[in-house]
């Protein structure tokens, strides 16, 4: 079936994609590809996706927080951090509990029907996301959440006091830093395996450093590998 709204809408996602891109308000590591995807397949387009960050938040407590208002970013990054980045940010809080996090990529695919859908979700399970499904079935399409599993969340503050020592919080931002870059590998993957199926490249470069540069700028892994990732699924 032909989903009518599906076009129209497509056009308005491409060109607020297109906007905010020459904003830099698009996430950098995944810009192109999202260009790529959306300019090259009549059948799909993306919403709203991010290949992780990771954030500061004031919250007295997580599981609950987001939900009564009580949960407030201080600060996010699509990128890896510095220590220094860190406590710059922190120096300057007096009160309330403070949380480190790291969320993990997450992809919306809007298919134009579930044929399309079901094939982006096998690709996104093949990946290793395993927790993605299908978010919603209306006239404008079939919608697809990709959702990773790399999180991290600890809280470093608490009544405005650090409760971590200082080596120990210098630790605490490479594990942030580390379990970002492996959210970052996955979806590397990802992109990879739909550059193939969808899109038909065969020459993929040197992936993922083709999409994330920023991130290799920032935060340098010597010794993890795409094949790393594909042996952890």
């Amino acid at each position: 079936m032909v989903r009518t709204n599906f076009d129209a809408r497509k056009a308005v996602f491409v060109k607020r994609l297109i906007e905010e891109g020459s904003q830099h308000r698009v996430d950098f590591d995944i810009y192109d590809f999202l260009l790529a995807f959306n300019k090259s397949l009549n059948d799909y387009y993306t919403t709203s996706s991010c290949s992780g960050r990771i954030a500061l938040a004031k919250a007295p407590r997580l599981s609950y927080s987001k939900g009564s208002g009580l949960f407030k970013f201080i600060i996010k990054w699509h990128r890896p951090v510095t220590y220094s980045e860190v406590i710059n940010v922190i120096s300057g809080i007096s009160e309330g509990d403070v949380w480190l996090l790291v969320r993990a990529p997450i992809m919306h695919f809007v298919a134009r029907d579930l044929n399309g859908a079901l094939k982006i979700l096998r690709i996104a399970r093949d990946a290793g996301f395993k927790h993605s499904g299908i978010y919603s079935v209306t006239h404008d399409g079939v919608v697809v959440e990709v959702q990773g599993e790399d999180r991290f969340e600890v809280p470093i503050m608490i009544n405005g006091s650090l409760i971590v020592p200082m080596d120990e919080l210098r630790r605490i931002v490479d594990i942030a830093n580390e379990t970002l870059m492996f959210g970052k590998f996955r979806l590397a993957h990802l992109i990879r395996l739909i550059e193939v199926e969808l899109l038909g490249k065969t020459d993929l470069g040197n992936m993922p450093r083709t999409y994330f540069q920023e991130s290799y700028r920032e935060f340098n892994i010597k010794n993890v590998s795409l094949m790393d990732i594909k042996d952890s699924i």
